[in-house]
């Protein structure tokens, strides 16, 4: 079972917690992180999640939820590695901007890293493929529907902040 903190529309907390997967109420909110690998060629690192979930077989960043009494940046850094075995600090991590959307804020970070494909570890449950994309790639897959649309959406707002990072 995981579960969140809550907060409300100013993302002060509301000293309660949420069960993944029940229905929020109105005035609740959690927070949850994505983590964008950018290598020193400017080309993103790009996990396809498992068929079985929602947006099944679509290409995204990493990224998940942030457990109960955990930030954002140490969340980053585990849904990372979970999902990845990609090893990282809180400190090689650069928050670029945060994404507020329906009952969540999710907070983006930055990790410039070189990272061999042969190297990532995928979770079994959570991933299926991995590959390093060019901007022109990401475009052309949010064109073609393979990229997951919300993720296609915040791609477009903050690349060039990712970029510059």
């Amino acid at each position: 079972m995981e579960y969140w903190d809550l907060y409300d529309s100013e993302r002060k907390p509301l000293g309660r917690t949420h069960l993944r997967g029940d229905k929020f109420e109105d005035g609740e909110y959690y927070v949850c992180c994505e983590v964008w690998v950018v290598n020193s060629e400017g080309k993103f690192l790009t996990t396809k999640r498992h068929p079985d979930k929602k947006a099944g077989n679509q290409w995204e960043f990493t990224g998940g939820g942030t457990l109960a009494g955990e930030i954002t940046a140490k969340s980053a850094v585990r849904e990372l590695f979970e999902e990845t075995g990609i090893s990282a600090t809180e400190d090689e991590l650069k928050l670029i901007a945060t994404y507020a959307h329906k009952n969540y804020f999710q907070d983006i970070y930055v990790l410039k890293k070189d990272i061999d494909i042969k190297d990532i570890v995928l979770q079994p449950t959570e991933t299926v493929d991995v590959k390093w994309a060019s901007d022109e790639e990401i475009q052309q897959m949010i064109a073609s529907e393979e990229f997951v649309y919300s993720i296609g959406k915040k791609y477009g707002l903050y690349k060039d902040l990712a970029l510059q990072a």
